[in-house]
């Protein structure tokens, strides 16, 4: 009998550097992809710039956070969405990530945090 996938939320919403919490919440995410859990993203706040290629971590003495991010298709993690008042907000475009994400609205946002199965 297989196993029924949940599908965990992840929110990023934190600075890529300051704290290890994007880190480990990216160790993480990587630890659900591996027990083969139905992983989704949603970058917003100050999570936004998390996803601004070429970021020089190893300068402050910390992992370069975009490097990290730039793994996630190989642990088949495709959906990744961002909120796109947080975008305008802080005045970014699609264009400008280095992801491939997908920008919801307030209300496209609260229906994937309810279609979740848990939300981290």
């Amino acid at each position: 009998m297989e196993k029924a996938r949940k599908k965990i939320l992840f929110l990023l919403q934190h600075a890529p550097y300051g704290t290890s919490q994007t880190r480990e919440l990216i160790d993480t995410i990587y630890a659900a992809s591996a027990f083969e859990q139905n992983v989704q993203l949603l970058f917003t706040g100050e999570g936004l710039w998390q996803l601004i290629p070429h970021q020089h971590g190893g300068l402050i003495a910390n992992k370069d956070i975009s490097k990290l991010l730039g793994a996630l298709s190989y642990y088949d993690i495709h959906a990744l969405f961002v909120d796109s008042f947080s975008l305008a907000s802080r005045k970014l475009d699609l264009t400008q990530l280095m992801l491939p994400v997908i920008p919801l609205d307030a209300v496209q946002m609260r229906a994937l945090l309810h279609d979740a199965d848990c939300v981290i």
